[in-house]
């Protein structure tokens, strides 16, 4: 039988087979990866948002805190990046539009109001809370804020792409750019998000949003958080799907 476009060879998927599942697996693992080395930096933010010091963490428990939050990382964002590709698809019919950024903001708002639940039990880990506490908790007003912040920041991580294209064309094709690239989308993407992210703390905590400035508290943790994540997730799938293709 020499048909073997959709079997495994030597242990590995081959390319077609790989082509047909990695858009459902390469997003989630990517992201579950990406989440370990910055959730020290969440952590701090939720903290600085409550208005409480920045707690005491080393970096071992910060790493064995980002695993333990990887599952619902992965889930989340996977699933996010999985849900645009389709609302993109859904909203704009010209392919030509589906790669500019008012289309990725649009679909990103759609995506942000979906995942709204579970994006509040993940900002509930970061401050330690179970499921059950997160959903509990959970209000309309909530899903409002988060809303606002993923519209951000699923159009930060989409942006990336684009601003390193353009970049590319000033600055030459190269890892420095790709990194600048998506460290600026994401730490720009969070920074437009996190007024409606400390908004979402400070409510599930029982506290009120008073001025801007306080909107503002833990702003340059989570930048960088964001920042790092999205160079982390963009090299990730990169990884990912060069490693698998390159097997066939």
């Amino acid at each position: 039988m020499s048909s073997t476009s959709n079997t495994v060879q030597n242990g590995q998927p081959s390319h077609s087979l790989w082509s047909t599942v990695a858009p459902y697996v390469v997003p989630p693992v990517a992201a579950a990866a990406a989440i370990v080395p910055v959730f020290q930096d969440l952590i701090a933010k939720s903290a600085l948002q409550k208005g409480e010091s920045v707690p005491a963490i080393s970096v071992i428990e910060g790493v064995r805190k980002g695993f333990k939050a990887a599952p619902t990382v992965g889930a989340i964002v996977g699933t996010q990046m999985i849900l645009q590709s389709f609302v993109e698809k859904t909203l704009v019919k010209d392919e030509a539009d589906k790669s500019s950024l008012p289309s990725k903001l649009a679909s990103s708002a759609v995506v942000g109001t979906i995942s709204a639940p579970i994006l509040a039990v993940f900002n509930g880990q970061t401050m330690g809370w179970s499921l059950r506490e997160s959903l509990r908790r959970f209000s309309a007003k909530q899903g409002l804020a988060i809303a606002l912040q993923e519209t951000a920041f699923v159009g930060g991580l989409s942006a990336a792409d684009l601003l390193a294209t353009e970049m590319k064309q000033k600055f030459g094709d190269n890892k420095v750019v790709e990194c600048t690239a998506a460290f600026t989308a994401g730490a720009a993407g969070s920074l437009a998000g996190h007024p409606a992210n400390t908004s979402l703390t400070r409510w599930q905590n029982g506290l009120t949003v008073d001025s801007l400035r306080q909107s503002m508290w833990g702003a340059a943790r989570k930048a960088r958080a964001a920042g790092c994540f999205s160079i982390f997730y963009k090299f990730g799938k990169d990884a990912l799907n060069d490693s698998v293709g390159s097997s066939k």
